[in-house]
């Protein structure tokens, strides 16, 4: 049966906003631990209780719901064959049928909480309660495929104990923090172009500590170290302070800032630490990594082997009544004092279909790349002017992208076909669309922006639904799985001058004189090729020349290449004929 809880109950704590709702191996110790997981959110249809609530937490025994009509655990069949749930946390698989339906089966047949296991590879996803999700009255919640694994191997070896819920006041000595409440880098991904010392690139260091136990705890304090590779550069203690039971207290660190930033990966390592033993250690320490990159942009994890966001599972926004929206944009924001040095050449992302969709495949499918100026003059979130919806957006690059096969959940990458300049300290929106309702795109779900919205109060995650902005985005803990791929905006430059010169070599075929137009440029030599590669003819000029002409008597019958140096250091390259 449900173990008491009681101590709960005497702690005064401020649950709703500060809580922790965990899934916990507490027995045997080797899966003990915090594991990833979602649950049925009463604010979203569920009928399960609410586990912000300490007093609906869940202490007990899992136990496999087995169906009569598949191999594996569904909980799709609403008798069960041979089940032993009555009174214990149901564990059983996704697929099939509804979350909801599994549910209301485990609960029937007399579960306390019902654990979904991922089918697919991946960590868990959202779950919606669909028409049985409303009827049920305990937890449901859901965890990854290989997490999975190892509980239910384990429980082949004896009874597996887990905790469902907020665990404010279950442990004796307790302090943790959340990735919702420290500082991180302002993102993930930063081209070196616009973080070359520590005037451009640099960031705020702190975060939340909460004393969950019913014990007070003296002498907190939190350590900060940032390493790249096996180089610290930053370490950094918070004066230890006393916490009473069910208080917090946030540590602010000095920022963090280099003279010089090297390409690569950083880590940024939180770690509290008190007098006491810690009896549920799992969330005393928390990395935030992050990378200095040649041209990637984003807030999103990056992996390392193939430097494109990592993700996990889908997301899309539904309407009031549940039905999902036909258009959909999925966007970051991006503003930086330096903007004008780099030039966007393209997106990556990733999506997925749902598996009952009409066509599950994504080979063909579109997805339009764009880019918006958002024209709204505010320093702020909390400056007046700052309004959501905005007011002024407007469209300033667009491409389509169709995939080349089914590559649900892998990254790809959608160039835009002329790459393009953007203004310093101009607000932009970067965003993928979709117009298929059973489309959704990937998402970071382990990163939270969530306390650093707080404290920079700058836009991260918009999205617009059919036609409708909404800033907020589906919230700060909720991070797309896009990037922005830049490229040098000198090179831009370059290649947009280049593409502008206009020389002419006259006539071709030429039979004894060969003249050159330089079209206003300033010229400092010529050369004549052989299709060899051989040097033929060449000569230096003066400055200030606006042609000159090539004596072609001497050389044979053929193609040449007629190479132009130019006094700004760029080459043009002509194809001319010989023929005498």
């Amino acid at each position: 049966m449900k173990k008491s809880l009681l101590i709960i109950c005497s702690i005064l704590f401020t649950w709703a906003t500060n809580a922790q709702i965990i899934f916990s191996g507490e027995s045997p110790a080797s899966i003990q631990g915090s594991y990833a997981m979602e649950y049925g959110d009463p604010g979203a249809g569920w009928g399960s209780p609410d586990l912000l609530d300490p007093a609906n937490a869940v202490l007990d025994t899992l136990a496999q719901y087995l169906d009569i009509t598949a191999a594996d655990s569904l909980g799709c069949d609403a008798t069960g064959a041979n089940n032993d749930v009555d009174g214990k946390i149901a564990i059983l698989y996704r697929g099939e049928c509804e979350f909801g339906t599994k549910a209301l089966n485990a609960e029937n047949n007399g579960a306390i909480a019902c654990v979904i296991i991922n089918n697919v590879p991946g960590g868990p996803v959202g779950m919606a309660p669909g028409t049985d999700g409303p009827n049920i009255t305990i937890p449901i919640v859901m965890i990854g495929d290989v997490d999975g694994a190892t509980l239910l191997a384990e429980m082949q070896n004896g009874p597996v104990e887990v905790f469902i819920g907020n665990k404010t006041g279950f442990y004796p000595n307790d302090a943790g923090t959340l990735p919702s409440t420290i500082l991180r880098p302002k993102q993930f991904a930063t081209p070196s172009l616009i973080a070359q010392d520590d005037t451009e690139y640099s960031f705020d260091v702190g975060a939340w500590v909460y004393n969950y136990g019913f014990q007070d705890q003296t002498n907190v304090s939190l350590n900060a170290i940032v390493n790249f590779g096996p180089t610290e550069l930053y370490n950094e203690s918070a004066t230890p302070v006393d916490i009473p039971a069910g208080d917090s207290v946030f540590f602010a660190l000095p920022e963090f800032s280099e003279t010089s930033y090297d390409l690569g990966f950083y880590d940024l390592n939180y770690t509290i630490t008190s007098d006491s033993t810690e009896d549920y250690s799992f969330d005393n320490m928390i990395t935030a990594e992050f990378a200095i990159t040649e041209s990637l942009y984003g807030y999103a994890t990056i992996d390392e082997g193939t430097m494109l966001p990592s993700t996990s599972g889908g997301l899309r926004p539904v309407n009031g009544d549940g039905t999902p929206v036909g258009t959909y944009l999925s966007c970051i924001h991006f503003r930086d004092p330096n903007a004008s040095r780099i030039a966007p050449t393209g997106i990556s992302f990733s999506s997925i279909k749902a598996n009952d969709a009409a066509d599950p495949s994504l080979e063909g499918e579109p997805i339009n790349i764009s880019v918006y100026e958002w024209n709204d003059n505010f320093v702020d979130m909390n400056d007046a002017n700052y309004q959501n919806p905005p007011v002024d957006i407007q469209e300033i690059a667009f491409d389509e992208y169709f995939y080349p096969s089914d590559m649900p959940g892998e990254g790809v990458t959608a160039d835009f076909e002329t790459p393009f300049a953007l203004e310093d300290n101009q607000r932009y929106l970067f965003c993928v669309t979709t117009f298929n309702e059973e489309l959704f795109f990937g998402h970071d779900p382990d990163m939270d922006y969530s306390w650093n919205l707080q404290n920079y109060l700058q836009p991260l995650f918009p999205i617009q639904a059919d036609g409708t902005w909404n800033i907020n985005g589906f919230g700060a803990e909720t991070v797309p799985g896009v990037t922005i791929n830049f490229v040098d905006a000198a090179e831009l430059n370059l290649q947009n001058e280049k593409l502008s010169i206009e020389m002419n070599a006259y006539p071709s075929p030429a039979n004894d004189v060969l003249t050159i137009d330089f079209n206003g440029y300033d010229v400092e030599n010529i050369e004549m090729l052989n299709l060899a590669g051989q040097r033929v003819a060449g000569q230096s000029l003066i400055s200030g020349k606006s042609s000159t002409e090539f004596d072609v008597n001497g050389l044979e019958n053929g193609v040449y290449i007629v190479k132009v140096y130019l006094a700004n250091g760029m080459v043009e390259t002509m194809q001319v004929v010989v023929s005498h």
